[in-house]
């Protein structure tokens, strides 16, 4: 009976060890499958009330971006749009640093930064394994991978434009 208890005192001691309250895409490390994988930022506000939209799909490779103020229906036409192609050593490389970034983040919603009015807020969007995951903050409130993220996703589709 000791070694019973024993026992189930060890495994319940393992799984509490591994166990985690982050939030993932999924509990596998391998950087190595992007089926079906996405990633959609949106960025809002700023000094010039901006709209900005930048959106990858890791299986076509296509790219597409947008910015248009934010005025409500009197001026909805982007001012800038353009979408296309990456190379499938780019796209793979910037899933690779999107994915691993992503699992590093330990929540979905950063918040704002208090007195921010002229930051940017972001809504980043990844799909990949079929989960998805939302992450939400600012230009003052996002850690350092989600940094990694927007700026991986911006100069892919700039160097692709």
């Amino acid at each position: 009976m000791k070694t019973r208890t024993l026992l189930s005192l060890i495994v319940a001691t393992v799984a509490l060890g591994c166990a985690s309250t982050a939030p993932t895409l999924d509990g596998n490390s391998d950087m190595g499958n992007f089926a079906g994988a996405k990633v959609e930022i949106t960025a809002e506000g700023g000094i010039a009330a901006l709209s900005v939209m930048h959106r990858v799909d890791h299986d076509t490779r296509r790219f597409a971006y947008s910015q248009r103020r934010i005025c409500g229906t009197t001026c909805s036409a982007p001012t800038d749009t353009t979408d296309g192609t990456l190379a499938p050593a780019t796209s793979d490389s910037l899933f690779n640093v999107v994915l691993q970034d992503a699992r590093s983040l330990t929540r979905d919603d950063y918040g704002v930064t208090r007195n921010g009015a002229d930051m940017m807020s972001y809504t980043i969007r990844l799909t990949a394994e079929g989960r998805t995951r939302t992450i939400r903050g600012d230009d003052g409130s996002l850690p350092e991978p989600a940094h990694r993220i927007l700026t991986a996703v911006r100069q892919a589709i700039s160097a692709a434009r």
